[in-house]
């Protein structure tokens, strides 16, 4: 009997053996990867503390650390601070440069060392207080900035900087069905956004995580730090990839530092040799001691029945620079700087690798400081100005008066004569113009040119003439047009 239905043909299985997997995720006996599915909260709720009390004490006692913080220091901030460059707009849209001036000379008293009306203490200018700023951004992974009101400045606005550990990092709670929470201190709304802080108020106390907890409201206090995951709520260090190799790093030096003392030093042992003698603990020198311990210079006899024996660390220790060599430029790469900037060692470098190197440092430090002029310069001004409307400092709207720029230190060339060639090219290309590399360098094309013309004016009133060109002068004559005779440009 034939059946209507045509059976269908199977097709031939695939053992399970020859299917490809990712090798990332493969697990053996070769493979000790231990994996947490807690989200980046959970983590953060079990090990931040530690992260916050190890990095603050690489910054007191790691030599590498320290000179990363003072290399931060110098090059994001820099011995000026952060330039303020006004382009406040008038009714009409032009540029009020009456304005400009009036803020930013405003600007520099109220960040001025002298007067201090930054830091709710009175005991740093804006520069300083910028850079401690900094320092606990690289070593907490995040910064409480808190804005108090002071009726006694003209300026309004006083700052303090919280302590990251006081910001109760054991406070959690669920607020409502809505999803309003309070995630280590940090009290949130439905959608995320900061609500308010939970502080610790402890200023009695040398202790943390003690006194009354205290609310804040998020609108008198700025939060920053760096969001490397959704749906993270503390920031936490930099340095956290990095902490347990410098540990054993110490560790390791100072190993190295004790080996090659002993192995500097003549230790030796007594041995019993069989001969008639007194119990070592009975035999004692001239003065009555035993002799236990040698120090450089100084010879013992042996006591009776015992022959002195010497003993030589000659273990190699030729390996540790290598070795210490490698394991920093790791580190270093990890901290986003180079070798040779994060070390001090210059000892094999030439114009083409320092460049490249010295480039790669500052876009690091550059991105750095965009980072911190957004994240807090930007909020700084935006206070600073409405202080100084409503003290009557300044005239206008705020909308009109907020246009500016902030700048960053700026970087001389690596090597002037060539890179002026280079420049030089790229104008004759087109490539670039005067305001922008004025204004990469941190310099405000408007007063260039006013300054540029104050000099030209003193120059004449002293009827000197001893400038080769004069950049007005050449700027506004326009090139002479060749004529041709003969065949030739006259």
């Amino acid at each position: 009997m034939f059946s209507l239905f045509k059976k269908k043909k199977e097709l031939p299985s695939i053992p399970e053996t020859s299917s490809r997997s990712f090798t990332a995720a493969a697990t053996n006996r070769l493979v000790d990867w231990v994996l947490s599915f807690a989200k980046i909260n959970a983590t953060l709720k079990q090990d931040y503390i530690q992260l916050v009390l190890r990095a603050r004490d690489l910054a007191k006692n790691n030599e590498f650390i320290v000179g990363y913080l003072e290399n931060m220091k110098r090059n994001v901030i820099g011995k000026d601070g952060f330039t303020l460059q006004c382009k406040p707009k008038t009714i009409k849209g032009e540029h009020d440069s009456e304005s400009a001036v009036l803020i930013e000379s405003l600007w520099k008293e109220y960040q001025g060392a002298f007067r201090k009306f930054v830091t709710l203490d009175e005991t740093q200018g804006g520069r300083d207080f910028d850079i401690l700023i900094l320092r606990t951004l690289i070593t907490d992974g995040e910064v409480f900035i808190r804005r108090v009101e002071d009726p006694f400045s003209k300026f309004g606005y006083r700052y303090e900087l919280l302590d990251s550990l006081t910001i109760d990092p054991y406070y959690n709670e669920e607020l409502d069905y809505n999803g309003a929470r309070v995630v280590m201190g940090v009290e949130l709304d439905k959608r995320g956004r900061e609500v308010a802080f939970w502080m610790r108020d402890n200023r009695n106390s040398d202790q943390y995580f003690c006194g009354e907890r205290v609310r804040i409201s998020a609108d008198d206090v700025l939060h920053v730090y760096r969001k490397y995951f959704s749906n993270q709520t503390r920031g936490y260090t930099p340095l956290a990839g990095i902490i347990m190799n410098l540990s054993q790093m110490d560790a390791y030096k100072e190993a190295e530092i004790i080996h090659a003392r002993i192995q500097a030093c003549s230790m030796a042992v007594f041995e019993k040799n069989g001969s008639n003698g007194g119990a070592l603990q009975r035999q004692t020198d001239a003065k009555g001691d035993v002799p236990a311990e040698f120090a450089p210079g100084m010879f013992v006899f042996a006591p009776d029945g015992y022959t002195t024996k010497s003993i030589q660390n000659t273990s190699n220790t030729s390996i540790f620079g290598s070795f210490w060599k490698a394991v920093l430029r790791s580190i270093a790469n990890a901290l986003g700087l180079s070798y040779n900037k994060a070390s001090g060692d210059y000892e094999s470098v030439n114009y083409s690798s320092l460049r490249e190197a010295t480039l790669e440092d500052r876009a690091s430090f550059e991105e750095l400081q965009q980072f911190f002029i957004d994240s807090w310069k930007e909020h700084q001004f935006y206070y600073f100005l409405d202080a100084c409307i409503q003290n009557r400092l300044l005239f206008g709207d705020i909308d009109s008066l907020f246009p500016h720029k902030f700048f960053g230190r700026r970087f001389p060339w690596v090597d002037p004569q060539k890179e002026i060639s280079a420049l030089e090219k790229e104008y004759d290309l087109l490539l670039t113009d005067p305001i922008t590399e004025l204004e990469a360098r941190g310099v405000d094309p408007d007063e260039a040119l006013e300054r540029w013309a104050r000099w030209k004016q003193k120059v004449d009133e002293k009827k000197l003439s001893f400038m080769q060109q004069d950049p007005l002068k050449i700027a506004s004559e326009p090139e002479p047009i060749p004529i041709q005779q003969g065949g030739q440009n006259v």
